[in-house]
């Protein structure tokens, strides 16, 4: 019987550790958040310790502008204290990599080997006994 829905956390989990091993948060100035690059989503820490996503943040005049669960906002720069974005880390992606195809060779070596090592010198019919059709 098979469970389809078993391999749902499975790959959720994967994808978050794809997603978190393959990008890094940093911290950005306001004048980053201009027209020629801008980032699309951007983590805001007020004043009071509260943190706001803003999707499509830009900077007009002294106020952070953009979408906050797809509604438009305005926030004051004066009430802002740490502004973060996520960017690609190709440092990072380089290492899963890495630890991926690791575990892939290391698994079929392990699997490999065992294939083709030799029988035990102690077969499990050696400690059974005699036309015994429960043992082993």
């Amino acid at each position: 019987m098979r469970f389809p829905l078993r391999s749902l956390p499975v790959g959720a989990g994967t994808w978050l550790l794809l997603t978190a091993a393959c990008t890094a948060t940093r911290t950005v100035e306001r004048a980053e958040l201009s027209p020629p690059n801008p980032p699309s989503r951007v983590w805001v820490t007020r004043a009071d310790h509260s943190a706001v996503v803003f999707d499509y943040a830009r900077v007009s005049g002294d106020t952070l502008i953009g979408l906050v669960n797809a509604w438009p906002e305005r926030l004051p720069l004066s009430a802002v204290t740490v502004l973060r974005v996520r960017e690609p880390s190709p440092d990072r992606t380089a290492g899963l990599v890495f630890v991926g195809v690791s575990a892939v060779v290391g698994l079929w070596v392990y699997l490999v080997d065992k294939k083709t090592s030799p029988p035990s010198p102690f077969p499990c019919n050696a400690l059974c006994p005699v036309n015994d059709p429960h043992c082993c």
